[in-house]
């Protein structure tokens, strides 16, 4: 008897979508073989067939899910209604949050780091979990913006473009500090690791809406870093306090 057949509820193709997504998440795509699913589903390498097309598809699916369970966590943690994003005491609890699915998924995130420039199904699915990521923050930027200081301003195409391209910053600037907290030896508890992370994520909301009132015609806003975000008032650029 093998562990799946503990699992009757799941479909032997469902098992075998399972097995090979912790391969991924242990060992990278070069784990990812029939040979070593065939051996954790008790069956023979032909046998996995019956159940996929062939190794692409496999690949395919099991990319999803690792991607799909990461992606799912993250957007819970970005899109939680109890944060404020006025309150640095709010932004340090979701920082540290992030930090901790950084470190219970660090198998995952090595996997996304690690193969997102891979050919095939495995590296199209974590590049689109990731373009998917940037956008979601991108929207979150937009949205906080538009509440502050941009209001029902129509944006123009290379607006929107520079909108995508900080939140494509602020979700490298995460990875950054995902990669700082699974490297040997780093010398960083939870707590500062979530303070790094804070910064940064202070920082990129500063330099964002500078460049979005920039662009828009807007006067140029007060920063108090000491408060955690651009404030409301607006004063000369030589007078930003840090």
């Amino acid at each position: 008897m093998t562990p799946d057949d503990l699992q009757p509820e799941l479909s032997r193709r469902d098992q075998a979508i399972n097995h090979a997504a912790d391969l991924l998440r242990e060992g990278g795509p070069d784990a990812l073989t029939s040979v070593a699913v065939a051996g954790r589903m008790g069956i023979t390498q032909s046998a996995v067939y019956r159940h996929v097309r062939d190794m692409e598809e496999l690949s395919a699916l099991a990319a999803e899910v690792v991607v799909s369970e990461m992606a799912r966590t993250l957007n819970e943690i970005l899109l939680d209604p109890t944060v404020d994003w006025d309150e640095i005491d709010d932004v340090g609890n979701l920082c540290g949050a992030l930090i901790d699915l950084m470190t219970a998924n660090e198998r995952s995130f090595a996997v996304v780091d690690q193969w997102r420039f891979v050919d095939g199904a495995l590296g199209a699915g974590i590049r689109k979990m990731i373009d998917d990521g940037c956008d979601l923050i991108a929207v979150i930027l937009e949205f906080r913006w538009r509440e502050e200081f941009g209001g029902d301003t129509k944006l123009t195409t290379k607006e929107r473009t520079a909108i995508a391209a900080h939140g494509r910053a602020v979700y490298d600037d995460g990875c950054a500090v995902a990669r700082l907290a699974r490297s040997p030896g780093c010398p960083f508890g939870r707590g500062e690791l979530a303070d790094i992370l804070q910064y940064r994520v202070i920082a990129g909301w500063s330099v964002f809406v500078i460049d979005m009132n920039d662009l828009t015609g807007l006067p140029f806003p007060a920063i108090d870093l000491t408060s955690g975000m651009a404030a409301d008032a607006v004063r000369t650029p030589t007078s930003v306090s840090c």
